[in-house]
């Protein structure tokens, strides 16, 4: 065990964050995420101010 972990640390080092950031992105792009939210809040603000009547 202690070899595998000699020999392979960056690698599970590098997977375990990339998969924390792939986790973390989609909990904030969820359909009531505060990311989510936000962006759609902008944009509906954009077409109320853009709209010609």
């Amino acid at each position: 065990m202690k070899v595998i972990f000699e020999e392979y640390s960056g690698i599970i080092i590098t997977a375990v964050a990339i998969i924390a950031l792939i986790a973390v992105v989609g909990l904030l792009l969820t359909a009531n995420g505060p990311v989510h939210t936000a962006f759609v809040d902008l944009i509906d603000t954009l077409f109320n101010k853009t709209k010609v009547s």
